[in-house]
């Protein structure tokens, strides 16, 4: 967990680093121009180009890593705002940063330095608001995290039968059929019906008569703090492998 976390804290701060340099370098390769100005020469301008395309496209590489990292912990949520928020808050520092050098390094650079500068804090305005937005889902999914944790180690596992199932027409990492199911099962507070989501394969689909496995807190009073999952020994329908076959492009 800890190894997971201390990888993802690194690509956070390649991407802020990568979008800060990318940031920077089209500025200065811009600013020459605008200026009229030989402080730039050629040579300079194209490597500077070279070198805010590349770290460019490392950042945006590495933020999509990021945004989908729940395919390979589900500590985070699918599709998350980290990634955006670490592009942005690298745009906005490159942003200042390059305002800052040519306030020092070029005269009569004072339209740059402003428009440089306004738009750093632009950017810096949007990674805080991504940056808030991805500690409140990150929050909000930990919670979920934890409530299923104690269900499946303090609550009661049951096989519940399968009254209804809605396809929400969406796959989860490309191929993965998501489902809301509606399941009916024995408690010692009585026989309740309780929904939840779940994702399979699609030949593995939930369908009405069939079975998921289902997880409740104490007498299963509490219909809301449930969990579900595929039942391996569901029945299946044939035509499923079909029927919710993710889209090709």
């Amino acid at each position: 967990m800890m190894r997971g976390w201390k990888v993802l804290s690194v690509i956070l701060a390649v991407i802020v680093a990568c979008c800060a340099v990318s940031a920077w370098a089209f500025v200065a390769f811009l600013a020459p121009v605008a200026l009229g100005t030989g402080e730039v020469g050629p040579r300079d301008q194209t490597a500077l180009l070279w070198l805010a395309v590349g770290t460019m496209i490392v950042g945006v590489v590495l933020g999509f890593v990021l945004d989908y990292s729940s395919l390979w912990t589900d500590r985070l949520p699918l599709l998350s705002d980290s990634g955006s928020a670490a592009s942005l808050a690298g745009s906005a520092l490159g942003s200042l940063a390059a305002s800052v050098t040519f306030a020092v390094a070029v005269r009569d650079a004072a339209a740059i330095v402003v428009i440089a500068g306004a738009i750093g804090v632009v950017f810096a305005w949007f990674a805080w608001r991504r940056y808030r937005s991805a500690v409140r889902e990150a929050r909000s999914h930990d919670r979920e995290l934890a409530r299923v944790d104690a269900l499946h180690a303090e609550g009661t596992r049951v096989r519940a039968d399968v009254v209804d199932v809605r396809f929400h027409n969406t796959w989860v990492g490309g191929d993965a059929p998501l489902f809301t199911v509606t399941a009916e099962y024995d408690t010692p507070s009585g026989r309740h019906h309780a929904e939840g989501r779940t994702i399979t394969t699609p030949e593995t689909a939930p369908i009405v008569g069939g079975t998921v496995l289902l997880w409740f807190a104490d007498d299963g009073s509490d219909t809301s703090n449930v969990d579900i999952w595929r039942d391996p020994e569901s029945i299946a329908d044939p035509d499923a492998a079909e029927a919710y076959r993710a889209p090709t492009a």
